[in-house]
């Protein structure tokens, strides 16, 4: 029986044997080489503090309180295991009657989970060609960098400012400077963080714990604040920071999954002071378009990233750290509960 790598309580991972059923009509079974998971939103779900008895339907429209079991209360354990991947590559090694747009022998990426097999419709899958591996692993979190740019408009000749530097956010540089903005800065306490930032497009780099970084930016931008911040870090602190370091009218796009009572967050100051415009960019939360829709879709999307990867456009040099066999992903967890900061997005060979 195939295995899988699965979430059986909060932080611990176990190998896991599981039924590989035939492949439907538009399935394609892909035998996966690598694949990868990420942590932010995983520990969000293991530690609480985002929806507290409350739940989003969209008919209603908004939060709301709920006596239903919240999403983080739901039992996991090997009876209900959790999936840990987001994106896998492979080869193809069997497909549905209706499909048509690959073959056995095809090298593939896309949404799958870290297992030997996965079972992938055919029009979520794109091909590897002369894409590395691990830049391919990257679409998922490149998913919500993309919307972070377009949504928040960031056009030729803009100044940035990216506060937090995850897999999001190093990837939101990268782009910000493919989509030609004139100045970016980039802010996170981890050195190592801040050295790709710098060797990927950021022109300053900053240590939010090291001094008032809104002054030494703006000093580094002839006295001025950014035309857009971009927040995707998920500390309040960092939106604070975001705040301040933006232009009078200027652009907050907020793609932190922020967790608990906002602390140290003042609206009454600059959010109110600057009249600044606020954004959350799609790729957060569910259940919505994106903002430019039907003009853009998630296929279109996906499809562009794509693009952007053969192009060369669309890199991530060594963002996929660690990378580690199915039997080594323990230790992995560990750090997400002891210092998950130190981890930017995992990769699992199999």
């Amino acid at each position: 029986m195939p295995k899988r790598l699965a979430i059986i309580a909060p932080y611990q991972v176990k190998i896991l044997e599981y039924e590989q059923a035939e492949p439907g009509p538009h399935d394609v079974l892909v035998q996966t080489e690598i694949a990868s998971g990420k942590h932010g939103t995983t520990t969000g779900m293991f530690d609480g503090g985002v929806w507290h008895g409350h739940t989003f339907s969209p008919d209603i429209g908004y939060f709301q309180q709920t006596d239903m079991p919240e999403e983080n209360s739901k039992p996991i354990d090997e009876i209900h295991p959790m999936n840990t991947g987001t994106s896998g590559v492979g080869v193809v090694t069997a497909v549905g009657s209706s499909v048509t747009r690959w073959q056995i022998g095809d090298r593939v990426f896309g949404p799958m989970d870290i297992r030997e097999i996965n079972t992938c419709h055919e029009d979520r899958l794109h091909a590897l060609d002369n894409i590395r591996p691990e830049t391919a692993l990257c679409i998922e979190p490149a998913y919500v960098a993309f919307h972070c740019i377009r949504e928040s408009a960031v056009r030729y000749g803009d100044t940035v400012a990216v506060v937090g530097l995850g897999a999001i956010g190093l990837l939101t540089v990268e782009m910000a400077r493919a989509a030609g903005a004139a100045k970016i800065f980039a802010i996170d306490p981890l050195p190592n963080r801040r050295a790709w930032a710098a060797e990927n497009g950021a022109d300053e780099v900053y240590d939010p714990t090291a001094g008032d970084v809104a002054q030494q930016l703006r000093a580094a931008n002839g006295g001025n604040g950014v035309d857009i911040a971009i927040e995707i870090s998920g500390s309040y602190r960092a939106l604070d920071t975001a705040l301040k370091v933006v232009r009078m009218c200027g652009t907050v796009c907020s793609a932190g999954f922020y967790k608990g009572d906002a602390q140290g967050l003042f609206l009454g100051r600059d959010w109110h002071h600057k009249r600044l415009n606020l954004i959350v960019p799609h790729g957060c939360g569910w259940g919505h378009q994106p903002r430019d829709y039907p003009n853009w879709t998630t296929e279109r999307a996906n499809q562009t990233l794509v693009v952007m990867m053969h192009k060369g456009l669309l890199r991530a040099p060594g963002l996929i750290n660690p990378i580690v066999p199915i039997t080594a992903v323990q230790p992995i967890f560990d750090k997400m509960k002891s210092d998950p900061n130190q981890l930017l997005k995992y990769a699992v060979t199999l």
